[in-house]
Parts: structure tokens; C-alpha cells; sequence
């Protein structure tokens, strides 16, 4: 009985001790994250962190990046993250003190210090910019082998997968996809142009299908490919020129809650007006990066890439799972990063305003005549 009552009166004291440490804590990172998010709705991209996971020394400033329009806003929430997690004790209030200076003719940047009893316990760099750049990258055709899976979920950074149905290695392709944290499209084969060199492969949608076809195929078709957040068409040529089986297909998507990606293996497509005028938030590739398996090819288009995002603000690039490619990807994607282009999922591409007055060039769409994709 004394033993027990001491246990609890112990478990009482650390209990109160505890709380003290919580409520004389300064702002963590993870809630100087969310305050800056919240306030710039979704026109800021939070760069670094300024402590590692195991709550080491804080060395690398919180590094901001964020839009003209959201600049004050956000940097009005820093200081109130501090001011939210002042003490009671007035000797360990937590503060942000900010200093902005005028970079260039573009923007501003402030160098913010939030100190706790008067020690600096987090440091806070935003920079400010026009506009957020995003750019999206999506790896088609997986699911036939689960290699490139492998090195693509290495990657440290928001690569998407687009995974075919149907096939020996699909639904692992998705799990392996999801369990590092990466956004998985279904790959939905449609009818490619007539004489086509390679064939969809199984679970196609065609031309001249009924509604009850065309729902029934995607139906099947996620059900191979667990976790698709939305779909991008695989070949489809002929299908996604046919605007009727497109709004077929938008109709299910709609039902579904998916976005979607034309792929455009054709001028003529008519899937994206399609999806649009359905309400299936939808987007367009912009490049393929891997026409030709090189790597000094795919480097160059991913230049090419990087450029359409600077002049258009947002844009998505496919490519596939060939070695040279993943190598190119490794080589390049951290120069992306350097530029201050953010690499985003598809659905935040999808998402993200100004999106949907953003339509592809009229003129024809730049695919070999072999390509795998058409």
C-alpha cells in the first residue's frame, strides 16, 4: 500500500513537471510549420527544417519560400507562433525578432530569430517571390517488374507513379509506392492509333464502349492498382480523341473523386477539355523527358522542363522507367530544388490555382513515331 501510494504520488510530481517543461517549451519546428502554412495558403513551400528528427542542435534555418502576396501574412504568423507559446514566467518568454531587407527589385527577405529566455532557439529565413514554382514529375508504365520501383522509392523526393493494371507485379508496384510516402496513378491503357507497333496491355478502355463497359474496365482496373489517388492514360491515341468515350470515362472518374492526366500521345485529345467540363480536376504533360533512352537526352529535356515552369508557374513532365532515366532523375532533381522549384505530387499540380486557365500548346504534340506511348 506505501509502495503504491508513492508510485502515485511520483507519477503525480513528473506529471506536474511535465506540464511545466510543455508550457515553458519555445515553438517546435513542426508548429512553426503549420502556423507558416496555415497563413500562406497554399503560396508558401517550407524548404528546410532547422532540427533533425532526433531533436539535435538546431543548425539549418527554417528556409520559407513565399509568394509576394502571402508575405506579410506569413510573416505576421512567425510572430505569433512565438507569442503563442510565451511562459508564464516572464523571464522565459518566447519572442521573434525580424529583420527585412529588399534583395532585389523582385522581392524581400526577412531573417527572423525566435529566442526562449532569451537563448535563440529557432531561426526563420523567408524569402520572397513572385510566385510559388511548382513542377510535377510522373514515371509511367510500372508494374511489369519491381526493380525500378525500388530505386524510384529511393529517391528523396515527390516522384509519382503511374502504374499499369493487370500485370504480375501492379498491386505490389502501388504498396511499395504508398509505403514511401508516393502518390500512385492507375496507368489506364486506352486504344492507341490503329497499326500500332505495342498494344495496351490488359484492362484497355476502347472506342466505341458504353457507359456500363467503360465502368466496369476502370472499376477492375483499381482494383489491381491499390491506392491510385487519380489516373493518366496510357497510349490512347484513338481513344482520347474520341470526345464521347472521354466524357464516359470523366463520368466514372467524377463518380470516383480522381483527378486526371492526359498524357497527350495526341494533339487531337480530347480527354482533358473532357474532364474539365465534368468538373474531374485535370491537368496535361507538358514533356516527356526519356524519347530516347539517354541520358544526356532526358538531362536536356528536363532542362527544357524546368524552363516551361519558369514561364508558365506550374507544369508536369512523364517519363518511364528505364535506367537512364532515373539517372537523369538523380542528377537533376536537386538542381530543381536549387532553383527554387518545388516538385510536387500530380494531384497538388492538379490542384493548385491557376491550374485550370493553363491549356497546352495547339500545335503537335512531340512524340516519336515509335514511342511506347502512343
Amino acid at each position: 500500500m506505501i509502495a503504491a501510494e508513492g508510485c502515485k504520488r511520483f507519477g503525480g510530481e513528473k506529471k506536474q513537471e511535465n506540464a511545466r517543461t510543455q508550457a515553458h517549451a519555445p515553438p517546435s519546428s513542426s508548429h512553426l510549420k503549420n502556423a507558416i502554412e496555415r497563413a500562406g495558403a497554399g503560396e508558401v513551400w517550407v524548404k528546410g527544417a532547422s532540427s533533425d528528427s532526433s531533436g539535435g542542435a538546431r543548425n539549418q534555418p527554417l528556409t520559407v519560400i513565399v509568394a509576394s502576396a502571402s508575405f506579410n501574412r506569413v510573416l505576421a504568423a512567425v510572430r505569433t507562433s512565438a507569442e503563442e507559446h510565451a511562459s508564464g514566467d516572464r523571464r522565459l518568454v518566447s519572442r521573434a525578432s525580424a529583420s527585412v531587407a529588399r534583395t532585389n527589385r523582385h522581392g524581400r527577405a526577412a531573417e527572423i530569430r525566435l529566442t526562449h529566455g532569451g537563448e535563440t532557439e529557432e531561426r526563420c529565413r523567408l524569402i520572397e517571390t513572385p510566385r510559388i514554382l511548382r513542377a510535377a514529375i510522373v514515371i509511367d508504365d510500372l508494374g511489369r517488374e519491381l526493380e525500378a520501383v525500388h530505386q524510384l522509392a529511393r529517391l528523396p523526393y515527390r516522384v509519382t507513379f503511374a502504374v499499369l493494371p493487370g500485370l504480375a507485379y501492379s498491386r505490389e508496384a502501388a504498396e511499395e509506392a504508398h509505403r514511401a510516402g508516393r502518390e500512385v496513378l492507375l496507368h489506364l491503357p486506352m486504344e492507341p492509333e490503329l497499326g500500332a507497333r505495342a498494344l495496351p496491355g490488359p484492362g484497355e478502355i476502347k472506342v466505341g464502349m458504353a457507359d456500363p463497359e467503360v465502368g466496369r474496365v476502370i472499376r477492375a482496373d483499381l482494383g489491381s492498382v491499390p491506392y491510385s489517388d487519380g489516373v493518366n492514360n496510357h497510349m490512347g491515341s484513338r481513344a482520347t480523341a474520341d470526345a464521347a468515350l472521354m466524357g464516359r470515362v470523366m463520368k466514372v472518374l467524377r463518380e470516383r473523386n480522381l483527378f486526371f492526366i492526359d498524357s497527350r500521345t495526341t494533339a487531337s485529345s480530347a480527354a482533358l477539355e473532357a474532364a474539365r467540363r465534368r468538373g474531374v480536376p485535370a491537368f496535361y504533360r507538358s514533356v516527356f523527358i526519356d524519347d530516347t533512352e539517354s541520358v544526356d537526352y532526358s538531362l536536356g529535356e528536363l532542362r527544357r522542363f524546368r524552363q516551361v515552369v519558369r514561364e508558365q508557374g506550374l507544369a508536369l513532365a512523364i517519363g518511364h522507367p528505364y535506367p537512364t532515366t532515373i539517372q537523369a532523375l538523380e542528377q537533376f532533381l536537386p538542381k530543381l530544388e536549387r532553383d527554387n522549384i518545388q516538385l510536387v505530387f500530380a494531384s497538388q499540380i492538379v490542384r493548385s490555382p491557376g491550374a485550370a486557365r493553363l491549356s497546352p500548346p495547339a500545335r503537335t504534340v512531340e512524340v516519336s513515331s515509335n514511342a511506347p506511348h502512343k
